[in-house]
């Protein structure tokens, strides 16, 4: 199929007016205004005043929480996360959770999301993923401190887990781990993570430095979040370190693990960070929903590091809306910096789709259109913008009812055709 529209943004520095993308067998073959002529016996679908561009890649999510949403009002994260009732003794039904995983996946893909970075509790999420044909990583957790004295075998465990829901899902979506965090994962269980994933090359995520909270636990074993672990009978897991440093010292500051938040982290830590090739998924809605801060996006942009742009879960956030999600990155950075140069719409759209993929280690096959790419292409109605409008901005200002098309390895999941008769 050739796809023609207005615009095509590929996210290599260039937008292509008037242009063309021609897709075979899940791949992108060639671009440029000819196409029709070049390739006479391809089908061609004029999209009109459009802008193709690469699809989003949200780097951070919780899909299996979606039916959560608009349920817990004004609760910081930790008692948010004891709201969620995902505890030893208290799991989710799974098919609930894959309800509610398929639910998140088709808002995701509706928003013009191509691949998602999943952190799942119940495994849903990948199949989810699979159902809707969605790219991505599906992030199996584990909460290193309920593992106990057994924390090998039960590992081990995980493994086959993470090995069975791979046999059993599709091609475009990877199983990695997610150790989940330093307040709920102790050191021997973060140490043999980064050591076994390291020799099985099998990604991993966890969340870091979300709240100022995670420091007093590590540090000092105090605050809010020793409180709320004691109350399920959890002694505190004290390192004399940072959340930042802590993870360093586990091994795992390094290429392949992705970092959730890193909201509250130093100056050095930042490049301690970008130094380490870890990457950051910056979620700036569900931290200011909760209460969490306003993660350093530009500091870290500068260090150099891997940044991407995740929504988190719809319990946190509400809508799994990327391009809302895009402008609150947008007008946050700019906040807080207070200056209105410091980050640019075309920077947010980067995060959004190469530096996304980037986060994940999947920039070799998505995040910009050329040549030799995958097909994980949306397009977004330009209809009503006006033609001196700036095209990154005209993006950024629509909303999921605004993607006509995406494709997920040259696959239409997503079809918006002309009303008629």
């Amino acid at each position: 199929m050739i796809y023609k529209a207005s615009h095509i943004l590929t996210m290599t520095g260039d937008t292509i007016a008037d242009s063309a993308v021609l897709v075979r067998d899940g791949g992108i073959c060639d671009i440029g205004s000819n196409l029709a002529a070049a390739y006479p016996d391809e089908p061609v679908r004029d999209l009109g005043k459009c802008a193709l561009m690469p699809g989003f890649v949200n780097a951070h999510s919780h899909i299996d929480y979606t039916m959560q949403r608009n349920r817990h009002d004004a609760l910081n994260l930790w008692d948010w996360i004891d709201n969620l009732g995902c505890r030893t003794g208290c799991f989710p039904d799974y098919d609930l959770a894959l309800q509610s995983a398929i639910l998140g996946a088709t808002e995701c893909a509706r928003s013009g999301i191509t691949c998602l970075g999943d952190s799942t509790f119940t495994g849903a999420a990948a199949e989810a993923m699979s159902k809707v044909g969605l790219r991505g990583i599906a992030y199996l957790e584990l909460f290193g401190q309920s593992m106990g004295n057994n924390y090998e075998q039960d590992f081990i465990t995980k493994l086959n887990t993470a090995r069975d829901i791979q046999s059993r899902i599709s091609a475009l979506v990877r199983i990695g781990l997610s150790p989940h965090a330093v307040y709920t994962s102790n050191q021997e269980v973060l140490k043999l993570c980064a050591d076994s994933c390291a020799i099985s090359d099998i990604p991993i995520a966890l969340h870091l430095a979300e709240t100022w909270a995670e420091a007093d636990y590590t540090l000092k074993g105090t605050g809010p979040i020793a409180q709320w672990r004691a109350r399920m009978d959890r002694p505190p897991m004290i390192t004399g370190l940072s959340p930042t440093q802590t993870i360093y010292e586990a091994g795992l500051l390094r290429k392949g693990v992705c970092l959730a938040h890193c909201v509250h982290v130093t100056d050095d830590e930042i490049d301690l960070i970008a130094h380490s090739e870890a990457s950051v998924a910056h979620c700036p809605r569900s931290n200011a929903y909760l209460g969490a801060g306003i993660a350093p996006m530009t500091r870290f942009r500068s260090a150099g590091a891997t940044i991407g742009l995740g929504t988190d879960s719809a319990g946190s956030c509400m809508r799994l809306d990327f391009f809302e999600e895009m402008r609150f990155a947008l007008g946050l950075a700019r906040a807080i910096e207070q200056d209105a140069a410091v980050t640019t719409a075309n920077d947010v759209l980067r995060m959004a789709t190469i530096g996304g993929a980037e986060t994940l280690g999947l920039d070799k096959c998505v995040g910009t259109i050329e040549v030799g790419k995958r097909a994980d292409i949306v397009a977004v109605d330009l209809s009503d913008a006006l033609s001196e409008e700036d095209p990154a901005l005209a993006i950024m200002s629509r909303s999921p009812s605004d993607v006509k098309l995406v494709l997920v390895d040259g696959t239409e999941i997503v079809t918006k055709r002309p009303s008629g008769p």
